[in-house]
């Protein structure tokens, strides 16, 4: 199970794979596809991977404590969504015009949808988490925007799930070592 750096460590695969297949092609540089924030005015980046919102996934809820070595037991994981928006930034050096922003943001939903399945785990408990474009309609988009007080710009929506955020709370016990029956016979 993965630890709290869970949603690092999922928003930097996403990243790896827009790095690795948009670059050189549309993006010289993967430096210039990054982790960034819209509201930052200074940072020189062409594509931006923004993170904004995190939700409990109760539709996946497991309630079961995970059996440790010795007799320990730890809690099931938290199951979460993770919400992005890809954008580009039009305040980049980098960016040329229109017809290049949208060649970029078609390769990114290609990319995003051709690994559909961010990762799959070798452990059979873990499963894996899969990239979903969302359905939001415009006043939707146009709130988280209006959120970060930026104005309105095109941009790719999609949800990471099941990511899997570990507990440490781990509860010890005690194995039932010997058990006596006193069966009597009535009749």
């Amino acid at each position: 199970m993965a630890d709290f750096s869970i949603i690092s460590d999922v928003s930097n695969e996403v990243l790896k794979l827009l790095r690795e297949n948009i670059c050189p092609e549309l993006i010289q540089s993967p430096e210039s596809i990054a982790l960034a924030v819209p509201t930052d005015k200074n940072a020189d980046f062409q594509l931006g991977l923004y993170l904004y919102d995190i939700q409990e996934l109760r539709e996946y809820q497991q309630q079961d404590l995970i059996r440790l070595r010795g007799n320990r037991a730890q809690y099931p994981p938290k199951p979460l969504t993770l919400f992005f928006v890809l954008f580009i930034n039009t305040k980049s050096q980098f960016m040329s015009n229109v017809e290049n922003e949208q060649r970029i943001l078609g390769r990114a939903m290609q990319v995003l949808m051709d690994h559909a399945i961010l990762y799959e785990s070798g452990e059979e408990d873990e499963g894996s988490a899969s990239v979903t474009l969302l359905p939001l309609s415009y006043e939707e988009k146009t709130k988280i925007w209006s959120v970060l007080s930026v104005p309105y710009q095109l941009g790719i929506y999609f949800s990471v799930s099941p990511v899997l955020l570990s507990s440490r709370r781990v509860r010890t016990f005690r194995r039932v070592v010997a058990a006596e029956f006193d069966v009597a016979n009535r009749g």
